[in-house]
Parts: C-alpha cells; structure tokens; sequence
C-alpha cells in the first residue's frame, strides 16, 4: 500500500541499538499515462526519481522512537514538468527528561496523499502528477507521572498540534491544545479491585476566528476475575462544540463496560463500548503471534476532532505488537526484508479535518515469514462522516452533512481495501515481489464510487550489504460511476537503493 514515503524502498531497521542510516534512492519509470487521464487522452513519458532519505529507531527504555523522512523529487523527461521537494516524514517518539517521571513525546507527519477520493487514485500519491495535495503535522507533549503515596498513581499532560496542508485550511486547526489528567489506584494484589478517573480538555482554533472545544471526564471501575481476564465498568461525561444530537443536545452522561484478556502470550484480546449523548463508541482488537506469523485486528467506532485521527493510519506494528516498545520478531523480520515498511501507511482519500468526524473502521494484518517465502495481508474498511460545525452560514446539523459546505467536504466516505504481498527469496541477494492492491472509494452524498486495482511484479538483488538494484512493472486500473475519474496506466521501472553507514 502507498506510504508518505512510497513503496519499494527495502528500507529496514535493526531494533537492537539506537542507529541513524541515511541513504538515496533513484529510479526511472516508464509510464504510459503519466496524467492518470481518461482513454484517448493518455501520454506517456519517462519519470526520473532523485530521493534521500534517512531512518532512525530506538527501542531503549528512556528513548524509543520510529523514525522515516524521505525528500522526493520527480522530472518528467520529455515534458519537463517537475514535482521537487516533497516531504514525507513518519515520527514518533517517547523521551525520558527528568528520571522516570517527566516526559516528552514528539510526532511528526508529512506526507502527499490522494486530493479527492473520486479523482485518480494512486497507491503512491507522492509520485503522482495528479490529483494530490501535501499534508503535514506536528506535535509536541510534555508529561509528568509520579506516585500519591501508596495511594494512587497520577499523570498530567499537555499537547500542542499545528496542521496544514490540503486544498482548504479552513477544515484545519491552525492551533489544537489539550490538557488532560488521569489518576489510577495502586493494586498490591491483596484485591481483585481497582479504579481509575480520567479527562481531558481540548480547544481547536480555526480560521475567521472560530474556536471548537471538546470536554470528555469518566470513572472506571475494574475487577480481576483471574490473572488473565480483567473487567471494568465506566460512567463517561463528553461535550462537544457543534456536535448536536437530535435532541439539540450538544453534551451528556453514558455508561460502559469492557474486558482485557491475555490467555497466553501469544495472544491478547480486549473490546470496550461505552454510551454517549451521539451514539455509543467503542473499540476492539486482538493480536496473535507465533514463531513465524502474527495476526492484528482491530475495530473501533468514535468521534474524532484531530486531523492525525482523520488521517487513517494503517500501521501492521501497532496492530501486531500495541506499544511502541514491545518488538515483534516476525515484524523485524517482514521489516528486514523490505515487504513491510517502518512506519504507518496512509490510506486517506481528501477527508482530512480537524472538524468532528463520525469514524467507524475495521484494519487487519497477517503477516507470514519464511526462509525462502513471506506473505502478507493488509485490510481495511472505512465509514466517516462530517458535520457542517465550520460552514460560514450554515445552521449546525449534527454529524451527518448532505453535500459540500464552505469547500469542505460534507458527508459521509466510504472506503474500502486490501493488499496482498508475496515475497520469494531466489538466493542470499535476490528476491521477487508480487503485490496486488486494490482499493474502492464512495460517497452517498456526493454521488462516486471508484475502484482502483494495482498489480505489481518486481526484482530486487543486493549487490552488497548497502547497495540493492530494483526493478519490476506495474498495472492500474481504475473504474468509477457518477463523477469518479476512470484510467489504465502500464509502467515499468528500475533503480538503486544506496545507504551510507
């Protein structure tokens, strides 16, 4: 699937020791359609590529961070048109600064992803002529936890995120601050008991003056029924600016409940539900691991009102492996090998908004590794739906929309896909890839629905511990009704991955 920093790379990264590797990719493309344009209009030309990149990842206990920034530069030979300086930057990070209690988590987004979802869809926007627009994100979060005696544990956390980006800044907050708490009760293990209080404060300050601010608090109640199966039961208070439900209601109580379950260590499974004054939000997931496979699943259903969430993120490490400092050896393996990248895909397609967005999705990930054949697996399945809180004019609806307000998109996208990957090892250097992509966009609303299938061979042979030739050809096809875009492009293309150790 596409990434910020698109495919192919065969970057990976030991997890052993903190290291910093720079390196350069370049290609050349062939493309028959370089426009993604209807048939009869097609143009072909040569795309040359000039990349640097550099990826960096700790796993240690005071410094973990994931790290993968590439800077993209695309000419077009015969025409002469060029895309230069594109950033695509996944970051994350935890660093400790005082001891163990003070804190510091930075994170970071660039990227090019796909402008509208009815237009021509490309598994790697970045290197489109087409139909794209570039986003970027950061944010910044201090953090202190320390003990209330033996009674209690407790954590305060400030964040600050800047968005921009994307056709419209005024679905961006120029300025999104919160300011949360949380203090959970010290189990010693003479009581199957525990407790837990939370909330948090967030004030989003768009364009024309327009400030939006979400309040959420809740209790939680949990009981141990045995070492691996926990309960708990929640009373949550959420507000929303803007966000009605039919009754004018723009705040409310609700209960919940949920499980964790850990049977072995191999496998963990949790699930939560919980009743708000819009609806009832929830969340599960289940993860398994073996010697040679691992499986994540999760589902999650949940406002948003921060344009990292609308991003939709599609991370196989999150799914698999939960935090960012447990390793999953099948993961570093599939990593190693180049079939699964170090960071998050990103599968969004023109939804981008700090605005209050209806999110229901389902991802999945198995992935199988082996001597001499790996497969993988990635699926996804996508509702959100946005509200017209920022159309200049417009009398406040609720979360469902009807059409495009204020250059904002309104209303409900659907998006559906998955990816399959095969990798065969011919011997120690050389390997050949088979990936099949396909993806499918709608909206009710707006009246498309496009589908998009991309069929992908290459070969890759290391020539040495830090230098790799690639090469392959690729197929696209995309199909649409009402006002979607339809294409056919075939390519072929080759290079060389250098890195600089």
């Amino acid at each position: 699937m596409g990434t910020a920093a698109g495919q192919g790379t065969g970057l990976s990264i030991p997890v052993e020791r903190p290291i910093l590797t720079p390196g350069i990719r370049a290609s050349a493309t062939y493309s028959d359609n370089v426009l993604l344009a209807p048939s009869g209009k097609e143009d072909g030309d040569v795309i040359i590529e000039a990349s640097p990149y550099v990826t960096a990842e700790s796993l240690a206990p005071r410094a973990k961070y994931r790290l993968l920034y590439q800077l993209r530069n695309f000419w077009r030979v015969q025409d002469g048109d060029t895309n230069l300086f594109r950033h695509a930057l996944n970051a994350t990070g935890s660093f400790a600064l005082v001891d163990d209690r003070f804190w510091v988590d930075l994170d970071g987004y660039m990227g090019t992803i796909n402008a509208s979802a009815q237009g021509p869809i490309s598994v790697d926007p970045a290197s489109s002529f087409v139909n794209t627009t570039n986003i970027r994100r950061f944010s910044i979060s201090p953090w202190y936890r320390d003990r209330l005696g033996s009674f209690a544990t407790y954590q305060l956390r400030y964040l600050v995120a800047h968005t921009a980006g994307g056709t419209n800044n005024f679905a961006l907050a120029k300025l999104d601050q919160r300011a949360s708490a949380s203090v959970d009760g010290i189990n010693d293990g003479s009581s199957p008991w525990n407790w837990r209080w939370y909330g948090e404060f967030q004030q989003r300050e768009f364009e024309s003056n327009i400030t939006r601010n979400r309040r959420t608090s809740g209790v939680a109640l949990y009981y141990r029924l045995n070492p691996q199966l926990r309960v708990f039961g929640t009373v949550d208070y959420e507000q929303i600016d803007g966000l009605r439900n039919r009754d004018g209601d723009d705040f409310g109580y609700g209960p919940g409940a949920g499980f964790d379950w850990t049977p072995n260590s191999r496998t963990s499974v949790s699930a939560s539900a919980s009743r708000r004054y819009y609806g009832t939000v929830g969340n599960a997931r289940a993860a398994y691991t073996t010697n040679r496979s691992t499986l994540g699943v999760q589902f999650s259903r949940s406002v948003f009102t921060s344009a990292d969430a609308s991003l939709l993120f599609f991370d196989p490490l999150a799914l698999t492996s939960g935090d960012l400092g447990t390793a999953n050896p099948v993961l570093a393996n599939l990593l190693a090998a180049g079939i699964v990248l170090p960071v998050g895909t990103t599968l969004t397609q023109s939804l981008v908004t700090d605005a209050a967005v209806l999110d229901r999705r389902v991802t999945a990930f198995y992935g199988l590794y082996g001597a001499r054949n790996s497969l993988t697996f990635s699926l996804f399945a996508s509702n959100r739906e946005s509200t017209t809180e920022l159309a200049a004019g417009t009398a406040v609806t609720g979360i469902r929309g009807t059409g495009a307000a204020g250059s904002i998109f309104v209303g409900e996208l659907r998006e559906r896909g998955g990816a399959v990957v095969y990798q065969h090892r011919l011997d120690a250097r050389s390997t050949i890839d088979v990936a099949l992509d396909q993806r499918r966009n709608s909206s009710p609303s707006a009246g498309f629905d496009t589908r998009a299938t991309t069929l992908r061979a290459g070969y890759t042979t290391r020539v040495t511990a830090d230098t790799a030739f690639f090469g392959g050809v690729r197929h696209t096809r995309q199909t649409a009704s009402g006002v979607g875009a339809k294409y056919d492009e075939n390519a072929i293309y080759g290079g060389i991955d250098m890195r600089f150790r």
